[in-house]
């Protein structure tokens, strides 16, 4: 999967010379967390919600006379911005991003192509998109199997599938599960669950856990 998938488009933006506290209405008025800095079409910089909150004091905090709380609101934005911020394209790869993300510990990144801002992709995608691979929202059986690492021993796991004409709605492997083996973790369909099971079993596939959602239980 790529970033242009799950990105948001039409990202909202403010620019460099907006004082803060209009930034900071903006991202509470639409309920976003971070907002792209763009000049003149130029992307220059990114402000976070976290950001906000170290620049502008708290109203309820009574050190704080009504003119430094004037004067902070007076703040530009191009002061507080994080400056020339790591972007990705809309063709990279979703777990390079996911990786740029945990790495840098960033809640999001901006999505440019050709050097014009095109979208966002934050936490919240690339969980929708997790939930999406795994086949969360959708009713059926999760099997966990261990297979060995040869390749015909996936190909037997796929024939089977095949045989029992079951669907997959959502398919993850960990293939760093043990040097001889691979885990993989299927969520299907099946109108004949213990045919599936039975010629699963058969075709030396490893059964590690089975739970079906229609029976709320595991066995």
């Amino acid at each position: 999967m790529f970033v242009k998938l799950w990105m948001t488009s039409n990202v909202l933006t403010v620019n460099s010379s907006q004082p803060i506290v209009e930034v900071e209405q903006l991202m509470r008025d639409n309920r976003i967390r971070r907002v792209p800095v763009v000049d003149d079409g130029k992307l220059v910089g990114i402000i976070s919600r976290e950001d906000l909150f170290r620049a502008l004091p708290s109203i309820f905090d009574p050190s704080i006379s009504p003119e430094n709380l004037d004067r902070a609101g007076r703040i530009q934005a191009g002061s507080i911005m994080t400056r020339s911020p790591i972007t990705v394209e809309p063709s990279t790869p979703l777990e390079h991003a996911a990786l740029l993300m945990r790495t840098h510990k960033f809640g999001a990144l901006l999505v440019m192509q050709d050097d014009e801002l095109v979208g966002i992709i934050t936490e919240t995608n690339i969980f929708d998109a997790f939930l999406e691979v795994l086949g969360a929202k959708k009713q059926g059986a999760r099997i966990e199997l261990k297979i060995d690492r040869k390749p015909s021993a996936f190909y037997a796991m796929m024939q089977v599938l095949k045989k029992c004409e079951a669907t997959i709605l959502g398919i993850t492997i960990f293939s760093e599960y043990s040097e001889e083996h691979q885990l993989v973790t299927l969520k299907i369909q099946s109108a004949n669950l213990d045919r599936l099971t039975d010629g699963l079993w058969a075709a030396g596939v490893h059964i590690n856990r089975l739970h079906t959602e229609e029976r709320d239980g595991e066995r």
